[in-house]
């Protein structure tokens, strides 16, 4: 499963990186995106997840601060 680790990219650029990833790596669903602990980088996540109809769902219980992007059932 591709990754993409958004810690040291800041909130401005999330954006632009996170739609980026997810377009590029659309026909390999499932993804996953660490966000980490920023509740603002997982409101952007959240916003283009929104955007593009797709789901994102915690890699663990324990661990909010990554997510496995995939489509929606």
């Amino acid at each position: 499963m591709k990754t993409l680790d958004l810690h040291q990219v800041s909130h401005v650029n999330a954006s632009i990186i996170v739609e980026d990833f997810i377009i590029k790596n659309y026909k390999e669903l499932p993804i996953e995106i660490i966000t980490g602990n920023s509740v603002d980088m997982q409101n952007i996540l959240k916003e283009i997840i929104e955007k593009h109809n797709l789901r994102m769902t915690p890699s663990h219980p324990n661990n909010l601060g990554s997510y496995i992007i995939g489509r929606l059932l």
